[in-house]
């Protein structure tokens, strides 16, 4: 008659449930490598959310401008992106780099525009300020728009208006209506 239990036997089914209760006690206490991270839910409408994004456009290897927010979120549904603490760069290397900042907006690709909006504040040198509520960046014209109020201050002028189109290579300004020019601060007039 065969003999189950021989000491080699027991000595693998030992070992078999050693390993088999390491194994569990191992996957029990199991916890990943580095501190856990708690996502944010996003709302029901976006389909993909980021944080601190930086997009730059170009052209034949050179950056013609780039956008940098602290957030995004995109609807498959309507197809905007929708920004948050906006800033926007059109590089010039002849007469310097505008800056655009803005609190919020909206990147529209079908239509090749980035409108934004609340606290907007367009800089170039040298100390040039346009401040508005609403501005669109139109890619096909490289052009800045608004039809809300514009506030322009440079050197000793402040001038506003109704309504702008800005053409950016050109760095050529329309104000459309309402246009008021106060000049200040100069001696002698």
């Amino acid at each position: 008659m065969v003999r189950l239990l021989t000491t080699r036997n027991l000595l693998t089914l030992a070992i078999i449930f050693i390993a088999v209760g390491l194994t569990v006690l191992a996957l029990r206490n199991y916890h990943a490598l580095g501190p856990e991270i708690a996502l944010e839910p996003i709302p029901d409408n976006v389909d993909l959310a980021l944080k601190n994004i930086k997009y730059t456009k170009t052209r034949d290897g050179e950056p013609l401008w780039i956008l940098e927010a602290d957030s995004a979120a995109h609807s498959m549904e309507d197809g905007i992106t929708r920004i948050k603490n906006v800033r926007m760069v059109f590089f010039d290397q002849k007469m310097g780099d505008i800056v655009l900042t803005a609190d919020q907006g909206e990147l529209l690709p079908e239509y090749q525009a980035v409108k934004v909006r609340s606290n907007v504040k367009v800089m170039s040198p040298p100390g040039n300020t346009l401040q508005t509520d609403y501005l669109v960046y139109k890619e096909a014209t490289n052009s800045l728009q608004t039809n809300g109020m514009v506030k322009i201050s440079f050197d000793h002028f402040v001038v506003s208006g109704k309504g702008m189109q800005m053409d950016i290579a050109e760095r050529t300004l329309l104000l459309l209506d309402n246009v008021k020019a106060l000049l200040s601060g100069m001696d002698g007039l």
